[in-house]
């Protein structure tokens, strides 16, 4: 009988690796290894032995068993107690009374019946709730603002999730009971993913604000017009004042991020002069009388 591999080994970490350290390994094999994704022949078995190390080494008991006893120690207690024989085979005449409680359990726990003073030990464990599991999922600047339904793999399978308008880049969200199945009929653990947002190729967000460049002529920024521009959704017509200079930002009210609970940004418009390149003799003749007008003026 091939015996397993060690569980530390599996998952790449130190025996002294935290319970984030173990996390960060099993999200990188899952991702590696999860069958959905990884379609050779080997990648189910390996996902599996992933998920089997996980599961034990995030287990304080389990890991603490593991640790003196190694795989033996996960087989029931007296299997644990013969393979290192802590208090001689059989204890030996050994007084069990004697035995710490809290060590009992940790080497122990596995076994039923009462011993020691009288005590029970190794009761069944009751009903406890599966381990959280940790995804990050990328969302369209759009959603991000406006809200929206957005898939996100929690290692197993996709799991549709309510993305709430107005969530910042980094933000948090939990899923009830998508993480790990619970034992003995427990309540699964959550799913929390980490939201990063894609950035736009005209908007940008500034706390609440919503920001967009508004190319205009050099024309309409002095004599003024009226010009409609883009939102994310909708648009919206701005006036430009006669005079308004490259960089001016125009505002638009209750058009930028709303808040769930109700505040909301504006919409900034930030005017960005276009030159022209290209001006024929008519064109020149006509801006340089201008100059030549507006020189004369202001001396």
């Amino acid at each position: 009988m091939t015996m397993p591999r060690d569980y530390y080994e599996v998952l790449g970490v130190k025996r002294d690796a935290s319970a984030d350290d173990l996390r960060r390994a099993h999200r990188k094999l899952a991702r590696q290894w999860h069958p959905d994704v990884n379609k050779t022949p080997e990648a189910a078995a390996k996902f599996a032995e992933a998920q089997e190390a996980y599961d034990i080494l995030s287990d304080a008991d389990k890991r603490a068993r593991y640790d003196r006893f190694g795989h033996a120690g996960l087989q029931g207690g007296a299997d644990a107690a013969a393979s290192d024989q802590p208090f001689g085979s059989g204890f030996g005449g050994f007084d069990p009374s004697q035995i710490d409680p809290e060590m009992f359990d940790q080497i122990f726990g596995g076994m039923g019946g009462g011993m020691g003073g009288g005590r029970t030990r190794g009761r069944p464990r009751g009903p406890s709730q599966g381990q959280d599991r940790h995804a990050e999922t990328t969302v369209p600047f759009q959603v991000s603002i406006l809200g929206g339904r957005h898939g996100v793999n929690n290692g197993q399978r996709t799991v549709d999730m309510q993305i709430p308008a107005g969530i910042e880049d980094g933000g948090q969200l939990r899923v009830r009971g998508q993480g790990d199945a619970g034992h003995n009929g427990g309540p699964a653990g959550d799913l929390i993913v980490t939201v990063r947002v894609a950035p736009h190729p005209e908007f940008r967000r500034d706390g609440d604000d919503i920001l967009r460049d508004v190319h205009i002529s050099i024309l309409d920024a002095a004599l003024g017009a009226k010009v409609d521009v883009p939102l994310l959704k909708g648009t919206v017509t701005l006036t430009i004042p006669p005079g308004t200079g490259s960089g001016k930002r125009l505002r638009v009210r209750g058009q930028g991020v709303r808040r769930p609970a109700g505040a909301t940004g504006d919409f900034l418009a930030i005017v960005q002069l276009d030159v022209p390149a290209d001006l024929n003799d008519q064109d020149r003749a006509a801006l340089e009388t201008m100059r030549d007008s507006l020189r004369s003026r202001e001396a």
